[in-house]
């Protein structure tokens, strides 16, 4: 994983790059420190993960942000920042996190776990379909539908079918992307994916409505739960 923090203080950079190193070895990870924004947007180097401090002389944060944006990088922005009341305009940039300085130990750990899995998650699932092979991404999966041996999956750029047994796709999935849950005897839903849910159904962020049986909603409104939790941080 090859990570960049951009800090004007470099007592600051220096231990965050020490703590990172704490947590992951220096031989699954390369970690870049920048003392300024303009140097961060002038590397050529490609991140999986980037630190930027809001508020630095020269150019800011949200400012180098908006012009990665501008060029269509999308890789994971964790902002640093004394001054919580600052994050919500992160949100228009797609900000992954703010962590407040000095970073917590535990918060930079999870931090840094949450990427993994969200790196994880993009990996891709071969499914064979009407005689091609097709590669499916699980976070993308919204719902799964049964019919017989036959199995529709829906993402949000089309769906597929395949031969396989409900169960046996949602092992699949979940191999990757632990979120799969069964509604119904006959489909399941991706938690990722859930605006709201009802006595009779789940409404996903797509608009798409699914049905939940009554002996499958509460241990499901259990797990939602617990999931949001996990994810809203």
């Amino acid at each position: 994983m090859r990570i960049a923090i951009c800090d004007d203080e470099k007592v600051f950079l220096n231990d965050l790059e020490q703590k990172i190193y704490g947590i992951i070895s220096r031989l699954d990870c390369d970690v870049i420190s920048f003392s300024c924004a303009e140097d961060l947007l002038a590397s050529k180097d490609v991140f999986d993960l980037i630190f930027l401090d809001i508020e630095m002389g020269g150019m800011d944060g949200m400012s180098a942000a908006r012009q990665m944006r501008s060029k269509n990088n999308g890789t994971p922005i964790v902002f640093l920042t004394s001054h919580t009341e600052m994050a919500i305009d992160g949100y228009e940039v797609g900000a992954f996190r703010f962590l407040k300085k000095p970073v917590e130990d535990e918060k930079l750990k999870q931090t840094l776990q949450d990427i993994k899995l969200m790196k994880a998650s993009m990996q891709g699932v071969m499914i064979k379909s009407a005689g091609e092979e097709i590669v499916v991404v699980p976070s993308e999966v919204l719902f799964l539908e049964s019919d017989n041996n036959n199995v529709r999956i829906i993402t949000g750029s089309g769906s597929f079918t395949t031969r396989m047994k409900l169960t046996e796709a949602i092992d699949i999935f979940n191999r990757i992307n632990d979120t799969i849950r069964k509604v119904h005897r006959c489909s399941a839903v991706n938690l990722d994916h859930v605006a709201r849910l009802r006595d009779k159904e789940v409404v996903l962020d797509d608009g798409s409505i699914v049905g939940i049986s009554r002996s499958a909603y509460n241990e499901f409104k259990k797990e939602l739960y617990e999931h949001v939790k996990k994810t809203v941080r």
